[in-house]
C-alpha cells in the first residue's frame, strides 16, 4: 500500500540524476531532465526547474562561478514542497577526460580550456594563462623566503592607460585599407585586442608574409619593438591642437569639424607622427626596428627602405621556388636594414603660436625657414650601424634661460628638526611657501678691469647677465638660496663691494665673466704708448669693443587679454636657445674621418662665438697641432633668411677685421687687420728677419721714424726737415 504516495511521484528528499537541458538567464532557473524519471502513456517526461547555484556569491558582490552548460550531468534533490534543488555535478566518465592531468595534491585550479587557467598551489606559486605562455608570480613565503618574483612569457604585451600607451611584441600595422576596420569605433582599433587580428605582421621582408619559420628558403622572421607613447594630459580629456582646444573654453562652442576616415592617432599602429596638431602625443621611444604606420621600413632620415623592391630584395614566401635566390636576397636585405633606426627618441617641442619676431602666423605647411624652426622637434635617433642624428629646436621668447645652479631639497639642509635630512617640511616664510627645491649658483662672479695694471674689482657675486621680465621689468633669475637663508639675508661669501643681502642669479659662464670676454679690444687706452715717433700709426678711429654679449635678457610674457587668434602679445629677446652642456671635468674628444674627403668635422654657426679659454699649470690656454694647411678668411657675407635679424640688415657683405691683442704688463701688442689696412704695434721691441732676402715696397710714400737709424752698419741721425 503506497499510503497516498503517487507512484509516478518519488519521495520527498529523494535524490535524483539528470542532465542540464536548458538555462534562462533572467530567472536563473536550469531545466534539468531527470534520466529515471517514468513516462504515463509513452509520453516523455517534462524537464524539471532547478535553481542555479554557484560556488560563491554574497550580498557584497563576490562572486565565483560560470553559467550552466547544456547536456552537463548533475545530481539534484526535491524537498518536501517538490520543489528540486542543485546538488552536484556529476563526474560521469564522460567528464573523466576534462580533469587535468597535472592537477596536484595542494593545488587549486581554475580553468576554461587547456590554454587558459588560473593555478594557485601550496608553495605560493600563482600561474594564469597557460603551459606556455602565462605569467608566474612565486611570491616569498616560509618555504621560499628570498624569491618574490614575477615572469610574463607572452609573445606580445600592450599597456593602455591615461598616461601612457605601450606595445611590445612584434611589429603589427595596417598595411593596406582594411574593410574590417568600419566595424571598429572609438579607440577600438588601440584598446580592442579583437583588432590585433587584423594587423599585418611586419617581417624582415615586409612586402611578403612573415612566418615563425627556423630554417627554409621562405623563412621571413617577423620584427620585433617596444614602443612607447607618454601623453602630456589623460587620454580621455582628448586635447585637440591649441587653436582648436581654445575655443573649447568658449562660452558658445562650435560644432566641431566632421571627419570621414579613421583617426590614425587612435590606433595602436600609429608611429613617427609627433606634431603639434596632436599636442597631446608628447613623447615617443621606440626600441627596434622603427617601421611607420604602413609598415615601411626606415632610414636615418625617415625614407622607407626599399626592401622588396627588386627581386633581389624580396624573400618569396609562398610555393616551393623563389623568384631569385634566397640566400642573396637575404643577403641584400640585411646590407639595406643596416640602414634602419634602431633606437628613437622624440618630443614634441612646444612652439609659439605666433612669434611676434617672425612676421605673421606661420602655418606648419609654410616653406620657409622660420617654419621649419616652428616644426622643429628634439629627437635622437640610431640606426642599426650606430650612426646618430640629434636635432635640437631653439627655444621661444618666453622660453627658459638654462643657469648654471646647483639644487637641493630644503630637508638637505634645512634646520628645523634637528636638521632632519629626510624632514617633509611645508614652508610657510617670506623666503618661500611650500617649496621644496632651492638653487644656488656657481657661475663666474661679473667683474671689471681698471688702472694701467688692469685692476679686478668684483660687482657681483655670480652670473653676469640679469633675466628679466620684457613686460614688468621684474628680475626673473630664482634667488640664490645661500644669499637666501643665511643669517640676517646677508651672503656668507665676502666680496670687494661688500654686498650684501639677497640676490637673483644671474646668467653667466662657469669660469670667466662673459662679459669681459676681450677685455683688452674694451680698453683702447692700452695702446697709448709712450713714443716720440711723429708719424706713429693712427688709431684715432679704433673705439672701444662694446656688447660682447648683452647685459640684460629680456623673456617675453602675456601683456594683455588677447583673443583665440592672437593670445596677446608675447615678445621678447629670450629665444633660440638649444640647450646648456656644464662638464665639470675635462672632456677628451676623438673624431675620425670620412671616407669621401677625409674630412673630421663641419662646423657651420648661425652666429658668433664667444669663447674664453683658461690655462693650464705651464701658462697655456692653446696648443694646436696642424698636420695640413690652414686657411682662415675673415669677413664675408651673412646667414640670410632668418626674419628675426633680416631687419637688422645683417645678411649682406661684411668687411672684415681680424684683431689680435697680447696681454703684457697691462698693456697690449697688437695685430690688425681692418678695412683701412694692417698695424703692427708692440710696447716692447720688434725683430724682422729672413734668411733668404727681405723686399719691402709700396706704391706710396715709405716712412722710416725713429731715434736712431744704422743702415748698412752706418748710423743716420734724425733731422728733421732734412736729407740723409
Amino acid at each position: 500500500m503506497n499510503k497516498g504516495v503517487n507512484t509516478f511521484d518519488p519521495p520527498t528528499g529523494l535524490i535524483r540524476k539528470g542532465s542540464i537541458v536548458a538555462y534562462d538567464p533572467d530567472t536563473n532557473m536550469m531545466q534539468v531532465q531527470l534520466t529515471e524519471s517514468s513516462a504515463i502513456k509513452g509520453r516523455k517526461p517534462q524537464p524539471v526547474p532547478v535553481p542555479a547555484t554557484f560556488p560563491l556569491i554574497d550580498s557584497n558582490g563576490l562572486f565565483i562561478g560560470a553559467l550552466p552548460a547544456k547536456n552537463t550531468p548533475v545530481t539534484v534533490a526535491s524537498s518536501n514542497g517538490g520543489q528540486f534543488y542543485f546538488v552536484n555535478f556529476d563526474t560521469v566518465p564522460t567528464l573523466l577526460n576534462n580533469i587535468p592531468d597535472g592537477l596536484t595534491l595542494g593545488e587549486i585550479l581554475l580553468q576554461s580550456s587547456p590554454t587558459s587557467f588560473m593555478a594557485m598551489d601550496d608553495s605560493s606559486n600563482i600561474t594564469i594563462g597557460s603551459d606556455t605562455n602565462n605569467i608566474h608570480m612565486f611570491p616569498s613565503s616560509q618555504q621560499f623566503p628570498k624569491t618574490n618574483l614575477i615572469t610574463i612569457n607572452f609573445e606580445n604585451e600592450n599597456h593602455f592607460n591615461q598616461a601612457y600607451r605601450e606595445i611590445g611584441g612584434l611589429i603589427k600595422r595596417d598595411t593596406n585599407p582594411n574593410p574590417q576596420a568600419s566595424s571598429f569605433t572609438g579607440d577600438t582599433k588601440l584598446e580592442d585586442d579583437s583588432y590585433d587580428q587584423i594587423f599585418t605582421i611586419i617581417g624582415l621582408d615586409p612586402t611578403s608574409t612573415a612566418n615563425d619559420l627556423t630554417v627554409g628558403a621562405t623563412k621571413n622572421p617577423p620584427l620585433v619593438e617596444h614602443r612607447e607613447m607618454v601623453y602630456e594630459f589623460q587620454y580621455q580629456s582628448n586635447v585637440d591642437a591649441d587653436s582648436l582646444e581654445a575655443s573649447k573654453y568658449l562660452t558658445t562652442i562650435a560644432d566641431p569639424p566632421i571627419y570621414t576616415t579613421p583617426n590614425r592617432r587612435g590606433s595602436r599602429a600609429d608611429t613617427m607622427s609627433l606634431s603639434l596638431l596632436a599636442p597631446n602625443f608628447l613623447i615617443e621611444e621606440i626600441k627596434g626596428t622603427v617601421v611607420d604606420i604602413f609598415g615601411n621600413i626606415l632610414d636615418l632620415n625617415r625614407m622607407p627602405l626599399p626592401v622588396g623592391a627588386s627581386a633581389t630584395t624580396t624573400l618569396k614566401t609562398t610555393g616551393t621556388t623563389a623568384t631569385t635566390n634566397s640566400q642573396v636576397a637575404y643577403q641584400n636585405i640585411r646590407a639595406l636594414e643596416r640602414k634602419s633606426i634602431a633606437y628613437h627618441f622624440e618630443v614634441n617641442a612646444r612652439k609659439d603660436p605666433a612669434p611676434l619676431n617672425q612676421g605673421t602666423s606661420l602655418s606648419i605647411n609654410d616653406d620657409n625657414y622660420n617654419a621649419k624652426l616652428q616644426r622643429s622637434r628634439f629627437f635622437f635617433d640610431v640606426d642599426k650601424e650606430g650612426q646618430f642624428k640629434l636635432n635640437v629646436p631653439a627655444s621661444s621668447e618666453s622660453g627658459n634661460i638654462p643657469l648654471l645652479t646647483r639644487a637641493e631639497n630644503y630637508s638637505s639642509f634645512g634646520t628645523t628638526d634637528n636638521g632632519n635630512p629626510n624632514q617633509l617640511w611645508f614652508l610657510n616664510t617670506p623666503q618661500a611657501t611650500s617649496q621644496d627645491i632651492f638653487v644656488d649658483s656657481f657661475a663666474a662672479p661679473q667683474q671689471s678691469f681698471s688702472g694701467g695694471e688692469i685692476g679686478v674689482n668684483l660687482i657681483f657675486p655670480h652670473g653676469s647677465i640679469t633675466v628679466q621680465d620684457n613686460n614688468t621689468s621684474s628680475n626673473l633669475g630664482p634667488i640664490d638660496r645661500i644669499s637666501q637663508f643665511a643669517s640676517g639675508g646677508t651672503s656668507p661669501t665676502a666680496f670687494a663691494t661688500g654686498i650684501t643681502g639677497q640676490y637673483n642669479i644671474k646668467h653667466g659662464t662657469a669660469y670667466h665673466d662673459i662679459m669681459q670676454t676681450c677685455y683688452m679690444q674694451q680698453n683702447n687706452q692700452l695702446l697709448h704708448y709712450t713714443t716720440g715717433a711723429s708719424n706713429s700709426p693712427d688709431l684715432s678711429y679704433l673705439t672701444n669693443l662694446t656688447n660682447v654679449v648683452s647685459s640684460t635678457i629680456l623673456i617675453g610674457s602675456v601683456n594683455n587679454a588677447g583673443t583665440v587668434s592672437q593670445p596677446g602679445t608675447i615678445n621678447g629677446n629670450a629665444g633660440g636657445r638649444s640647450g646648456s652642456i656644464n662638464l665639470d671635468g675635462s672632456l677628451e674628444l676623438n673624431i675620425g674621418a670620412n671616407t669621401i674627403d677625409r674630412q673630421s668635422l663641419w662646423l657651420d654657426t648661425a652666429g658668433g662665438a664667444v669663447i674664453n679659454l683658461g690655462r693650464d699649470k705651464n701658462q697655456r690656454s692653446l696648443m694646436m697641432g696642424m698636420d695640413g694647411d690652414a686657411f682662415i678668411q675673415v669677413g664675408g657675407f651673412g646667414v640670410p633668411g632668418d626674419a628675426r635679424f633680416t631687419a637688422l640688415g645683417q645678411d649682406g657683405q661684411h668687411n672684415g677685421t681680424f684683431d689680435i691683442r697680447v696681454f703684457n704688463n697691462g698693456y697690449t701688442h697688437i695685430i690688425r687687420i681692418d678695412p683701412k689696412g694692417i698695424v703692427i704695434m708692440t710696447p716692447g721691441r720688434m725683430a724682422l728677419h729672413s734668411e733668404q732676402g727681405t723686399t719691402i715696397s709700396s706704391d706710396g710714400d715709405i716712412d722710416i721714424d725713429c731715434e736712431t737709424l744704422t743702415l748698412q752698419g752706418r748710423g743716420v741721425k734724425k733731422v728733421l726737415t732734412g736729407s740723409i
